[in-house]
């Protein structure tokens, strides 16, 4: 549900309203809280915000045009009309409308769910690999489908090698494999040599998707479910407020910086999607921030309860890394922090710039 803006005079907003209506184009208005006189017209359905601002526009310059003049539409009484109750009635709050409504009519949302799908399969396609290995009596297996979608692996010829390792074993015969800055700073001085290892071996080899396939990974059921609700919440938002390859350039940017800074820090063996759900959250809150007559609707105590999610996990990281550096306790702590914290300030940077706002456009 968006804002297009304002019509002078009752008459007026409810002749447009009509037209509106004739055009079967869903549509709000209510009185402005700043100007009684005016009138805010809020669109329904994403993909018809541009048509009918372009009527409003053309409207604004000629009401008396024969265009606009069509059988006025009675006012529907679960309030896809216009707010007029009188003074002192009570105001259902536009965000509570917002929500309603889209339950009438809601979005196909083909992206968003074409991602969860894409996880959902591989998710199961990982785990019935991982029980076969089971079986075979390799309690930590280094499945092929993890070989083959991890951010960054050793060449080819060690791949066997690696399968019968577990995930903190991996070495390869001509040096040791990129294990991050975290498992240096844990055993430095001694570790210092480990900066010597190769980068990006896989991705220098032409295995650019390696980039982002990582997110499409998920370790259980609770990991996977969680980031799914999430992504269908937050994604949806995006999608229905955004052209398809804004919204698919803005995961695609937050996928890749965070899986970089990821990998930098801890070594190619991360999964999930959470570095993009917490970059949607980061755009989707400044968004908000610049624009927000485009309508998005995530609350401040969501945004809240990600933040908070968001450091207290990287505090618990700060307490892990002490106990286990100065020898107190054995506390790993194996979360994607800078996954989460990366990808929620490049989302936030992505939605400071125009070229993903909805009225931008590529020509």
């Amino acid at each position: 549900m968006r804002l297009i803006g304002t019509v002078k005079g009752q008459k007026q907003a409810h002749q447009f309203y009509s037209f509106l209506q004739a055009e079967k184009i869903a549509c709000s208005y209510e009185t402005d809280s700043h100007q009684e006189a005016r009138f805010q017209f809020w669109v329904i359905q994403e993909h018809e915000v541009e048509t009918a601002a372009h009527w409003l526009e053309e409207f604004q310059k000629n009401p008396s045009d024969p265009r606009f003049d069509v059988k006025e539409h009675p006012i529907d009484t679960q309030g896809i009309a216009a707010n007029t109750s009188k003074e002192g009635d009570k105001k259902e709050p536009l965000p509570l409308r917002a929500i309603r409504l889209r339950g009438k009519v809601r979005p196909r949302m083909p992206i968003t769910r074409l991602i969860i799908l894409i996880c959902a399969l591989l998710y199961f396609w990982n785990s019935y690999q991982v029980d076969r290995a089971k079986k075979e009596k390799n309690p930590h297996p280094l499945t092929s489908l993890m070989i083959a979608l991890s951010y960054d692996m050793p060449t080819a010829e060690n791949r066997e090698e690696l399968r019968k390792k577990s995930f903190s074993e991996h070495r390869t015969g001509d040096g040791a494999v990129w294990e991050g800055f975290y498992r240096v700073a844990l055993g430095w001085p001694e570790a210092k040599e480990k900066l010597d290892a190769p980068l990006f071996v896989q991705i220098r080899q032409g295995q650019v998707w390696r980039l982002l396939t990582p997110v499409f990974l998920h370790g259980s059921f609770f990991h996977i479910f969680f980031n799914m609700l999430w992504l269908g919440t937050l994604g949806r938002q995006v999608e229905e407020r955004t052209k398809k390859w804004q919204y698919i350039a803005v995961t695609l940017i937050i996928g890749i910086v965070s899986n970089t800074f990821q990998y930098l820090m801890s070594g190619p063996l991360f999964i999930g999607y959470s570095g993009i759900i917490c970059g949607l959250a980061g755009f989707i809150w400044m968004r908000q921030r610049r624009s927000p007559w485009e309508g998005y609707p995530l609350q401040k105590g969501t945004i809240a309860f990600l933040a908070i999610f968001v450091v207290a996990m990287l505090l618990l990281q700060l307490v892990s890394f002490f106990l286990v550096r100065f020898q107190i306790a054995d506390f790993p702590v194996n979360i994607a922090n800078t996954a989460h914290s990366s990808g929620a300030i490049i989302g936030m940077i992505l939605g400071r710039i125009p070229l993903f706002s909805k009225g931008a456009s590529l020509s």
